[in-house]
């Protein structure tokens, strides 16, 4: 018995310390006050507006979660709700009912679930709770010089080309975590700008926990464009590029979305990263059968 408690709580320890990697120390702060040797209480914060500054009412849930010793062996934490108001949104009695029976439902006994259950929350704010955005001018605020200069500060407003047809390639699933890699054929950098733009407006791509990008483009004699882009998952998007160029692939952006299970996978999520795209760069042809060869030769 004193095993099981041990393992739970060290589960428990490295549930929150991914849940903190992921979303910062602020969302998850412990209750010393009310925290025993049989239970750990939390405080879980939600602030799905941060970032934006045009929200009037930034929407922020609070639970209050309490970690048994049997969790997640036998039980799940026990949680409340601790806010009043989402946004401008009142919490009531139904949302309550409905939340409740959302988190519920995602229990498995000797699964840690903390990770699975921000996911559910911030998904079913996103989807039931509408912002409350600052008032934009009425259009006898503005003059004719403020639209041209708005026309000239925002260029994606004007017309632009067709966005490059992208692929999406079939998940690959390691401990929970999720990876999917989207390719699309580029000759800009403004193209790479329109497909990441394009793949952020599905809302399942833009709640991924890291959209880790690398492009190259062939430009006139031997010289190529390329960059990368970690999104928060340090050194992915070099390693990505890095994997470009071995394949010696060219005029092509890849995205690979990862959405985290709960369990730190190491330096494994840069091999299922990496093979995650590779494979997409497969499915469109831009490595061939010959290439594959020519890597087992020695």
């Amino acid at each position: 018995m004193n095993t099981t408690s041990e393992e739970n709580e060290q589960l428990q320890q490295e549930e929150r310390m991914a849940v903190c990697a992921i979303y910062g120390d602020d969302i998850l702060q412990l209750d010393q006050g009310n925290s025993s040797a049989d239970q750990a209480v939390y405080s879980l914060t939600l602030n799905i507006d941060q970032d934006d500054p045009n929200i009037v009412s930034p929407r922020v849930f609070v639970l209050r979660l309490f970690f048994p010793s049997t969790y997640p062996s036998v039980d799940m934490p026990v949680f409340e709700v601790a806010t009043r108001y989402c946004g401008s949104h009142k919490v009531d009695s139904d949302m309550v009912d409905t939340i409740e029976q959302g988190l519920r439902a995602l229990f498995e006994p000797g699964q840690v679930i903390l990770f699975e259950w921000i996911q559910w929350l911030r998904d079913y704010i996103q989807d039931n709770i509408t912002p409350s955005y600052v008032p934009l001018p009425t259009p006898q605020e503005d003059n004719t010089n403020n639209k041209n200069d708005n026309k000239n500060e925002n260029p994606s407003s004007l017309p632009t080309d067709p966005v490059p047809s992208i692929f999406s390639s079939e998940p690959l699933v390691d401990r929970k975590s999720t990876f999917v890699a989207h390719v699309a054929h580029v000759k800009t950098a403004h193209q790479v700008q329109q497909v990441v733009h394009t793949l952020l407006q599905n809302n399942k791509i833009a709640r991924a926990t890291h959209n880790i990008m690398a492009y190259r483009i062939q430009l006139e004699g031997d010289q190529i464009l390329q960059d990368n882009d970690d999104d928060g998952e340090t050194a992915a998007g070099g390693r990505l590029m890095h994997l470009l160029q071995i394949l010696d692939v060219k005029d092509v952006v890849v995205v690979v979305s990862r959405w985290f299970g709960g369990i730190l996978l190491g330096a494994d999520r840069f091999k299922d990263i990496n093979n995650c795209a590779r494979k997409a760069l497969e499915d469109c042809g831009y490595v061939k059968m010959d290439q594959n060869k020519k890597k087992g030769k020695k």
